[in-house]
């Protein structure tokens, strides 16, 4: 049994963080410029010149719909499986389990230039993909034979599922095309690290009256570290596994305040080496004595054998969620609501959402309600501390069920909740440095002027250096008279 769940606990759940956000669109954070890379992560005359990440941004979002909800919920908690209370044996239903991670480990941007808004960054990431369609007896049998009533199922274990987890290493840079128009793109190096994907296209079921049963199995599994265990160095950067991806994207600043974004993210691909293991296995055991504590090892160790034996490893290539997003936003003041749609060119994902954002000085407070094609409504929110130069959020994309999956984690109970077992969760601190980016009539410091030792001062004649801070006097008297009248309305 614990090898069985080890391997389940491999395939489904590699990564312990998983994402699906699109609440920060259009929030001016350096998330959103990465994501998004037509997007500015400076603000012109108050950012300074540089942006890094102070706290690895994490993000992420859990969700498993169907009839082994519960088993599900007790197998995070436990790693030990109980489909005793699964219902629908025999009808070959299935449950739904999808992750998605994405960890910003780094990031650095700069402001190029304040004319156009030019900016460049750098960003390394960690990714993860994940959907698997399991069925309710596949949850059953590895629980216990006496869930099943019947003598023989047709097709009960025809489950089929795919994972892949990968370092992305990004260059990304954006300009202002005109006052309306702007234009952004990254490029990113892939590197794969795990790859897992099982079809089980037939099989069989065989309950006898003496105690014992018998399952048949055909399918083809593919794994880029074959069927040794998952440990640390397998997920070190390596040059066998390399691919590509691009995001491009625009946005327009209408007359009227609207601001829209049109994103095509991240499509790419990875090229799994030539020793990628590549398995088929046609399966026929029969258990004996069930009851043993050790009986369901059979089953898995006879599925390895076979799998072995028809070992062939070779390349190929696998598509990363390559996503379309589309934003709009105004502001009134102190509100900004912001309309959201993000769906997956090759998965069934996707999410609509209205973030409506509520902001009191540096502090912004939003409620949102995001619609997911899988998931259906749910409420989210976050609070946001953005300053030009610092920026901290956290938040929820579901609020409730989040909540009550926490809550039933810390005291190991499944029952905890109501509807689908699911969470969301995002995190992330981000600082900028170095000088502010202002205009020379704004600017509070002028090299040559504020600094009469080092910089182009030593190379000004005195009758030169005399002119310019003459003028640099009007320039603050112009600004100081402004402020008085500023002050007087």
């Amino acid at each position: 049994m614990k090898k069985i769940s080890g391997f389940i606990i491999v395939l489904f759940f590699p990564s312990l963080l998983f994402s699906q956000s699109i609440s920060l669109n259009h929030s001016g954070t350096q998330y959103d410029s990465f994501e998004n890379p037509v997007q500015q992560g400076f603000q012109k005359d108050l950012s300074r010149k540089y942006a890094v990440t102070l706290f690895p941004h994490l993000n992420g979002f859990i969700s498993f719909k169907g009839d082994g909800e519960t088993a599900f919920k007790k197998l995070l908690f436990t790693r030990s499986f109980s489909g005793a209370t699964i219902g629908n044996l025999g009808e070959a239903k299935t449950s739904q389990f999808n992750s998605n991670a994405n960890i910003y480990l780094a990031n650095y941007r700069i402001f190029l230039t304040r004319n156009y808004n030019r900016e460049l960054g750098f960003s390394l990431q960690l990714r993860e993909e994940g959907l698997v369609n399991i069925t309710n007896e596949t949850i059953a049998i590895l629980d216990s034979y006496q869930n099943f009533s019947n003598t023989v199922y047709e097709n009960p274990f025809n489950s089929n599922g795919k994972n892949q987890a990968y370092w992305q290493l990004g260059v990304s840079y954006r300009e202002n095309y005109d006052e309306r128009w702007a234009f952004g793109g990254k490029l990113s190096l892939l590197n794969g690290l795990t790859y897992n994907k099982v079809d089980i296209t037939s099989s069989q079921l065989t309950v006898n009256p003496n105690s014992s049963y018998n399952t048949k199995l055909t399918g083809s599994y593919s794994s880029s570290f074959g069927l040794d265990k998952l440990d640390f160095k397998k997920l070190i950067p390596n040059l066998k596994n390399m691919g590509l991806a691009l995001s491009l994207a625009s946005s327009y600043q209408a007359p009227s305040g609207y601001y829209l974004t049109l994103n095509l993210k991240d499509m790419g691909f990875i090229h799994w080496g030539k020793n990628t293991s590549n398995y088929s296995f046609n399966s026929d055991v029969t258990v004996l004595n069930p009851n043993e504590p050790n009986s369901k090892n059979q089953v898995f160790d006879q599925i390895k054998d076979d799998a072995q034996s028809m070992e062939v490893k070779k390349s190929f290539y696998s598509k990363i969620n390559t996503k379309i997003e589309f934003a709009a936003s105004k502001d009134f003041g102190f509100y900004k609501p912001v309309i959201v749609a993000s769906k997956s060119v090759f998965h069934p994902q996707g999410q609509f959402g209205v973030i409506n954002n509520l902001r009191k000085n540096a502090f912004v407070f939003s409620i949102n309600a995001i619609y997911d094609l899988q998931t259906k409504l749910n409420l989210g929110s976050q609070v946001m501390v953005k300053s030009p130069n610092m920026e901290f959020y956290m938040g929820s994309e579901q609020m409730l069920p989040s909540y009550y999956l926490a809550k039933s984690f810390l005291t190991e109970n499944e029952n905890i909740g109501r509807g689908n077992p699911r969470a969301s969760f995002y995190f992330g601190i981000n600082v900028k440095f170095g000088p502010k980016m202002q205009d020379m009539g704004n600017a509070e410091y002028i090299p040559g002027l504020n600094d009469k030792e080092t910089g182009y001062v030593v190379r000004l004649s005195k009758k030169e250096r005399k002119r310019l801070q003459k003028q640099n006097k009007k320039i603050d008297k112009n600004r100081r008279s402004n402020d008085k009248r500023n002050n007087r309305r």
